[in-house]
């Protein structure tokens, strides 16, 4: 007991190394006896420690000064600003990684960032620019991760998504409960929860929209569409959508994805940009026609907001192709948009919403 309370305990094991299972009933072992510590799976890593370090990145050095640098007797007020955190949704194990966390007990906003399919948390956090615009601008970012269906790559249950591993995962659950996390273990502002994502992670986005629109107090999907009308959002939710006219994946005039991988996988045709826009439009109670503005290749529709209504925001760039604006271009040739970056362009509309 003596050895506990003035230790910080981390475990970090592989999800390919064959001690797993070992690591993995001791960490159970842990939560049993209700005794402090982290447990880190690294997904697609066996038993190299080689390997594990260089997966583990600068979170092992963050952990290594929090052990050495510091008085180690009293870990729950050592606080980091970036971790990753674990938990179950349904018998799931799932996950999410957090940035510029609150490390004073100061109540912050948040950005919910959700990865495009065959993606992770990791890979929307390395593309998506959004851990410098969070520091620049005092607000937490979360990368969010769907279910893996095979060789670490995810995705998020939309509801059309032909996948079965992913189509038995529940992530409104998955978001439910991440956004109750932050509020109560991470000093979250539960006034200023806002959400975005890129593809299937902005089509995640929608759906959350359309279920849990009281929660969030704004969302900006990315190069995404919707499937269907037939639910409409509780409360009217500020909305910033953005497409590109060239994109392959999710042709603005909707239909089925002119990218065979995309099409196998889709379950029903994506609605076409207007018909989603207009749908907000009605849902928020924005004021039409809007105000229109073209700078270079995009422009940029304000569907203004009017009394118990809120803003629809429309931004189409005419060269834009598939994926996070301002990341970098795809081998597949069907380049994201340039003409801006996603993450500065979806705070400067979030930074004055609230709920």
């Amino acid at each position: 007991k003596a050895i506990i309370e003035s230790s910080h305990i981390r475990m970090v094991c592989g999800d390919q190394d064959e001690t797993f299972d070992n690591n993995l009933a001791f960490h159970e072992h842990l939560d049993r006896l209700a005794i402090p510590h982290r447990w880190t799976v690294l997904k697609g890593i066996d038993h190299n420690p080689m390997k594990t370090l260089e997966a583990m990145g600068d979170s092992n050095w963050e952990f290594y000064r929090l052990a050495f640098d510091h008085a180690a007797n009293a870990p729950s007020t050592n606080k980091q600003s970036e971790f990753e955190i674990a938990f179950k949704v349904k018998q799931q194990d799932r996950r999410a990684v957090i940035v510029n966390a609150s490390t004073d007990g100061t109540k912050t906003p948040v950005v919910i960032a959700l990865h495009g399919g065959q993606g992770s948390a990791e890979i929307m956090r390395g593309n998506s620019g959004f851990d410098p615009v969070a520091k620049a601008n005092g607000f937490m970012v979360v990368y969010g991760e769907g279910t893996d269906f095979g060789g670490n790559r995810h995705a998020w249950n939309t509801g059309f998504l032909l996948r079965r591993q992913v189509r038995d995962a529940d992530d409104i659950a998955y978001l439910d409960t991440l956004i109750d996390k932050l509020i109560s273990e991470h000093d979250a502002d539960p006034a200023r929860i806002y959400m975005t994502g890129g593809s299937n992670g902005g089509m995640m986005t929608f759906v959350y929209a359309v279920a849990r629109s009281e929660r969030l107090a704004a969302v900006a999907p990315v190069v995404a569409s919707m499937f269907t009308f037939d639910k409409k959002p509780s409360a009217p939710l500020p909305i910033l959508i953005i497409n590109g006219v060239k994109d392959e994946e999710v042709p603005i005039e909707g239909g089925m994805s002119r990218n065979p991988l995309v099409s196998r996988a889709q379950d029903a045709p994506y609605r076409p940009f207007a018909e989603v826009v207009q749908f907000w439009v009605e849902a928020n109670k924005s004021q039409s026609p809007a105000d229109i503005s073209t700078k270079g290749t995009v422009t940029t529709s304000v569907y203004s907001a009017v009394t118990s209504g809120a803003v629809t925001e429309a931004v189409v760039d005419a060269e834009g192709g598939h994926g996070w604006p301002g990341s970098r271009s795809r081998r597949d040739g069907n380049a994201p948009i340039k003409s801006f970056s996603g993450a500065e362009r979806v705070w400067e509309f979030f930074k004055d919403k609230h709920r």
